[in-house]
């Protein structure tokens, strides 16, 4: 668990210090440059997901807990609507005038739907800490930023594509594609 722990907390700190240190991040553009900082940035990122998912796939799926017998249901509910906020992020769509961060928010029903669900110890440090992250980020954000976002000009346009890219990423998923990339399949109905 080693690898999963790593990469958890590179993915956190990394994330975290642009919400924490932000005239830190604005020296490191300066020396670097802008886009020299996003390359950094994104490989880290880049980095920190491969250290999950191999992590994830190297831990053994050792029992920890027992799930509330509400959580599959809640994560039902929890996973489309995180999927389909995650794809609001994009764009300037209607969603986006009312809610803060929608990605955020997505990361945070996704990983607190998979608390619910899953019993692991892998699982409740991976999905813990990623919905830890996201409600912390979410805090923080809003205390350097404001609640209120610049008001942008939604396009219908933008809500259909987000809710179609929503749809297709949701059937990929239960097409095999989250045993593809995870190892475990969704459970049919």
């Amino acid at each position: 668990m080693l690898l999963l722990t790593l990469g958890v907390l590179l993915f956190t700190l990394l994330h975290l210090s642009v919400a924490m240190w932000p005239t830190r991040r604005a020296l490191l553009i300066e020396r670097l440059g802008e886009q020299r900082y996003k390359g950094v940035f994104s490989l880290g990122v880049v980095i920190a997901f491969g250290c999950m998912l191999a992590g994830w796939r190297d831990s053994l799926a050792t029992p920890f807990y027992t799930p509330p017998g509400w959580g599959a249901a809640a994560a039902m509910v929890m996973l489309p609507l995180a999927i389909w906020l995650l794809c609001c992020s994009m764009g300037p769509n209607h969603l986006r005038r009312w809610l803060r961060h929608p990605q955020l928010l997505a990361v945070l029903l996704w990983s607190l739907g998979h608390v619910l669900v899953n019993t692991e110890s892998r699982a409740l440090l991976l999905f813990g800490a990623l919905t830890l992250w996201s409600a912390i980020e979410i805090i923080l954000i809003i205390y350097r930023d404001g609640w209120r976002t610049p008001v942008m000009t939604p396009d219908w346009r933008f809500d259909l594509a987000s809710f179609s890219a929503a749809l297709l990423l949701l059937a990929a998923l239960w097409w095999d594609g989250h045993a593809w990339l995870t190892g475990l399949p969704l459970p049919r109905i």
